[in-house]
This record gives C-alpha cells, sequence and structure tokens, in this order.
C-alpha cells in the first residue's frame, strides 16, 4: 500500500549480512592472491622467464656503426689520458731546468721579468708543449735553476679548438705587464698566433688573453677574454689596453643594426665610395667600405645595407693586420664562377714588428657569395700574396684563372 513501509523479519537480514561478509572475504583473498603473483613476477629475474624461440627478435646494430663508436670511445679516452699527462708533466716542471725535460718547447725571446706579490721579482717564461702546442706560462724565480712558483695553462689561445687536447699555438707574438685594474699588482696581457682553420695549416690569427695578478697566483677573465676575441680587439697589446683600461670598444660595429647606428657609434664612411649592388641570393645592398677609431687603430669594416637602411651583412677585411693605413679598391664580381657575384677587396695595412718598428703592406681579401650570405677565401690567401704594384684587375685576373675560369665567361 502506498504509503506503507512493510517491515522485514530480523533474522532474515542477519543471515543476509553474513553471508554478505563472507563473499566480500573471498573476493579480497583472490585478489590479494593475483596481486601479490604480479608482485613476485615484476622482481623475479628476466632471463628466469622461458621465452619461446620463435618469438625472440635479435636486434643487429649494423658493424661500422659499432666500429665508428669503438673509435670514438678510443679517441676520447685517449684524449684524456693525454691531457692527464700533459698536466702532469706541467706540474712535475719544478725548476727553470725541468720546463724542457718534461716536453715543453721554451720560447726563448718572450722571457719577461716582474713583481708578483709575496714572492718578489720573477721571470714569466712561456712554453709550448711538444706534443700538443698548448701554452704554458711558467712563473719562475730569477735565480738561475730557481724554482717554479706558478704555472698556468687557463689560457683563452688553448681552446681555439674546443674539446680537443691539440691545439694550434705557433708563437707568442706580444706580452706586457700592465696594472689593469689599478690594485698594485702588475697583471699579464698576452697575444699568440696560433692556426685555426687547420692544424699545421699555415693559415693563422691572433689571440688575446688578459691574466689579473690575484693571491699567488694569476687568474683569467674569461669573460673579458672572450669579447676581446670575438670582436677582433686583439692584434696588439695597445689595442687590448685600450679596451680593458679606456672602455674603447668595436662591440658596436658588429651590433648595430642599422646605418644610422654605425655613424652613431663613430662609423666613417669612405666618401664617394659606396655603390648599390644586385646580390643574386641577397637583392639589391649598398656596399659602404669605412672605418671605425679605436685609440690610435682605424679599424677597416665594409657593411651591405638594404635599402631601408638595416645592415645585411658586415666584414672586417683586416686579417691580422693591426691598422687600416689606406683603403684601395673593392669589387664586386664573380671570382669562383658559380654565377654569383663575390666580393673583393684591396688596401693597405700597417703593423708593429716585435722590434717595435711599424711597417706598411699590401693586402686583399676575397669573400665569395653563397645562398646564406659570403664565406671568406682561405685557398687562394695561402698560396698568393699581392705585391705592392698588384692592381685590382690583376687580382681578379688571378683569382679566376686559380678556379678556372676567366672574363671570356662573364
Amino acid at each position: 500500500m502506498r504509503g506503507r513501509s512493510r517491515q522485514r523479519p530480523i533474522v532474515n537480514v542477519g543471515k543476509k549480512i553474513v553471508l554478505f561478509v563472507g563473499i566480500l572475504g573471498i573476493v579480497a583473498g583472490v585478489i590479494a592472491a593475483f596481486l601479490l603473483y604480479r608482485r613476485r613476477e615484476r622482481v623475479e629475474p628476466a632471463e628466469s622467464i622461458p621465452v619461446p624461440t620463435d618469438m625472440m627478435i635479435e636486434l643487429e646494430i649494423p658493424e661500422h656503426i659499432l666500429l665508428e663508436q669503438s673509435e670514438r670511445t678510443k679517441e676520447e679516452i685517449s684524449e684524456v689520458r693525454q691531457y692527464e699527462d700533459f698536466l702532469h708533466r706541467m706540474e712535475a716542471a719544478r725548476t727553470q731546468e725541468e720546463i724542457e725535460k718534461n716536453d715543453f718547447q721554451i720560447i726563448e725571446d718572450q722571457i719577461f721579468s716582474l713583481e708578483m706579490a709575496g714572492v718578489g721579482e720573477v721571470v714569466m717564461i712561456p712554453a709550448l708543449d711538444a706534443v700538443s702546442k698548448r701554452l704554458v706560462l711558467f712563473f719562475a724565480e730569477t735565480k738561475e735553476g730557481g724554482s717554479i712558483v706558478f704555472r698556468t695553462e687557463r689560457l683563452e689561445t688553448n681552446g681555439q679548438f674546443a674539446g680537443q687536447f691539440r691545439q694550434g699555438n705557433r708563437e707568442v707574438a706580444a706580452v706586457s705587464f700592465p696594472d689593469i685594474d689599478q690594485d698594485g699588482k702588475q697583471d699579464v696581457v698576452l697575444v699568440t698566433v696560433s692556426d685555426v682553420l687547420e692544424l699545421d695549416a699555415g693559415f693563422s690569427e691572433k689571440v688575446g688573453d688578459v691574466l689579473f695578478q690575484g693571491t699567488g697566483g694569476f687568474y683569467q677573465d674569461w669573460r673579458l677574454s672572450k669579447r676581446i676575441n670575438q670582436y677582433s680587439m686583439n692584434k696588439s697589446v695597445r689595442q687590448i689596453l685600450s679596451f680593458v683600461e679606456e672602455g674603447d670598444s668595436t662591440e658596436a660595429m658588429d651590433t648595430a643594426a642599422t646605418r644610422e647606428e654605425l655613424i652613431k657609434h663613430g662609423f666613417v664612411e669612405e666618401q664617394g665610395r659606396s655603390y648599390w649592388v644586385n646580390f643574386e641570393k641577397l637583392g639589391k645592398l649598398l656596399v659602404v667600405p669605412g672605418h671605425y677609431r679605436m685609440a690610435e687603430y682605424h679599424i677597416f669594416m665594409i657593411y651591405l645595407i638594404n635599402e631601408d637602411g638595416n645592415v645585411v651583412w658586415n666584414f672586417q677585411p683586416m686579417g691580422e693586420f693591426e691598422n687600416l693605413y689606406e683603403f684601395l679598391d673593392i669589387d664586386c664580381r664573380d671570382i669562383d664562377g658559380d654565377g654569383l657575384k663575390d666580393i673583393t677587396v684591396l688596401a693597405r695595412y700597417t703593423y708593429d714588428t716585435t722590434e717595435g718598428e711599424m711597417l706598411t703592406e699590401k693586402d686583399y681579401t676575397i669573400y665569395y657569395q653563397r645562398t646564406g650570405g659570403f664565406l671568406e677565401d682561405s685557398e687562394l690567401k695561402s698560396r698568393y700574396m699581392c705585391g705592392e704594384e698588384t692592381t685590382m684587375e690583376e687580382l681578379v685576373v688571378l683569382a679566376r684563372a686559380f678556379w678556372g675560369w676567366g672574363e671570356e665567361n662573364d
């Protein structure tokens, strides 16, 4: 009847409750047994579980990949061991006489004395490792057979081939001991010459290093060294000092985005020498040669600027020369015969000899146009040096002949 509920006997309800609890216990036991089995199955070693042979899959790694990995591993292990041996030999040199006994070649003409805090007068002895061509600076007592009081190989010039034990250091170009940070201690400014394209290839560039004197030794400011070399402020001690002491820098010449910014930062264009060129891959661009003044140096730069006034590409043709003496000519014709206009530059530069004499030299640079920009020539440059009477026309004919074609192909 609607609105009423029928009361069930208490006995029947109790029996059903007992039955339900029993069934629940059985189910729980089954689940626990299953979980225990699965757990034991996971813990049991894989090899104890039989696998039908027709289901086994053999993964075959190509032999050449295994060989490459093996050789790479051997090379890496060899490099590590060679470096450890190098460090051991460096530490084993405890006196001046022991430097060469540990396979280091002393650069005799670049040994100079300086004051070292807490020690007195010492001599800095630069030496090249005969095995790796890594450069080490040994600081020793001045007396004959004097003890080594400090040594370091933490130099920018030892990192030109990143991640490699062997480097391309050839010589020390200049050394100076100014007090850069005005703390009353002599610091070290070092300019080295290093092969940078291929080891022993003969194509080299200068590398600048700055070491500050601390307590009991010298330490490299790697951020400073990186900027010096990244922006080519490494050609001489004077150029490095004009940056670290006076704050003069060529960074803006690399980072400026517009022609207006270049002029704002002191770029001086060669009057009447800029002209428009249709580059096949980059479009219509204004070729702008000029220079930037850094201390007493004129840094030669060339910019490619589009019709909106934005910098598309830049070049620094000076190579290892310190100063632009005279801009002579620039030509935009195809040199290597690929149908793309290249850029050839001719100028005179000055540089200081180790004896302090300033010399002038005529030189050229060629940039080959590629899909993504330009590539500086190194092949022709390693085979041919222009003379004082060489003209742009003669240079273009010579360069084209090197690539196996001439003006008749224009």
